[in-house]
């Protein structure tokens, strides 16, 4: 037997048999508020830049198709990251409308999410060129479109150096000193 209603007003709804509620392929139920699909990559490798414009960060990138135009998109990005000495490095998203998560203009200042002054790498003999950190971004992004969309980290510095992802600038081959860390960025469609 079929029912094709355009609302449907009931109090309860359970499987005719078993636990569960089965969603017809191609449809998707729209339960505002809620998560409809969570997509994530981690990156365990290296990446070194001295680029001095801004770069996609290999490994830290996903792409995801809307269910619904409709949907809102919530961009969490972890990242470990450290930087040469006096390379401020800076740090944005990009995809959708991720990239108007900037700080506002000011003069000459770079328009970032995230960046690290010159003096995170200061310091004295290795301390700054031993010491990684730990950044996260995270924006709730109205991309308002159902086509794919492709999130990601971006990176740059400036012309006095380089900065690292996962690593920190000196590398110390070192089990009581060195280290190696993972990023990740994770997308999840929100219903409205």
């Amino acid at each position: 037997m079929e029912y094709s209603v355009s609302t449907l007003k009931t109090n309860t709804i359970q499987a005719a048999t078993g636990s569960t509620l089965n969603i017809a392929s191609g449809h998707v139920l729209n339960a505002p508020g809620h998560v409809i699909q969570t997509v994530q990559a981690i990156k365990t490798d290296t990446t070194a830049s001295s680029s001095q414009s801004f770069v996609d960060i290999s490994g830290l990138s996903v792409s995801i198709t809307p269910a619904s135009a409709a949907s809102k998109f919530l961009i969490t990005c972890n990242f470990c990251f450290s930087g040469a000495h006096q390379s401020s490095p800076k740090f944005r998203l990009a995809g959708g409308n991720s990239g108007n998560f900037i700080g506002d203009a000011a003069s000459n200042r770079v328009r970032v999410a995230y960046f690290a002054a010159d003096d995170w790498f200061n310091g004295s003999a290795n301390a700054g060129t031993e010491t990684a950190f730990m950044a996260s971004i995270c924006y709730l992004d109205s991309p308002n479109t159902a086509s794919a969309i492709t999130y990601k980290l971006q990176g740059e510095t400036d012309a006095n150096g380089a900065f690292y992802i996962n690593r920190t600038h000196a590398d110390v081959d070192d089990a009581s000193e060195g280290g190696r860390s993972a990023s990740s960025i994770t997308v999840q469609e929100i219903a409205q």
